[in-house]
């Protein structure tokens, strides 16, 4: 009868092939996973602060101001539009793979 007290050189390699390719699979997948959380996140902000303008330009009267700030070191640029009976505000910035974004109000 033979001795089997632990694995093969073979197995051994085996093995630590499987682990290799999971890993340089699933770190780039992670990586990107995060930076899609973080400009979900960005997206939500912009929204919720574009709403808070709009908000207070059709409840308050406040002016229609162009206007660029940084919040949470993202900077935004906010536009206004008059269209033939409705204002238009949209809101910039650049997210974490360098592209620029925008959403866009109507309001009456």
């Amino acid at each position: 009868m033979k001795n089997c007290k632990g694995f093969s050189f073979a197995e051994t390699i085996a093995a630590f092939s499987m682990w290799s390719l999971i890993v340089t699979i699933l770190i780039p997948q992670l990586v990107l996973l995060t930076q899609e959380r973080m400009n979900t996140q960005e997206s939500l902000k912009a929204y919720k602060i574009l709403h808070q303008k709009t908000q207070e330009v059709a409840f308050n009267n406040a002016p229609m101001v162009n206007e660029e700030f940084v919040q949470e070191d993202v900077q935004y640029n906010l536009s206004w539009e008059e269209e033939e009976k409705y204002k238009r505000a949209c809101l910039y910035w650049t997210n974490s793979f360098k592209k620029t974004k925008s959403v866009c109000f109507l309001i009456s």
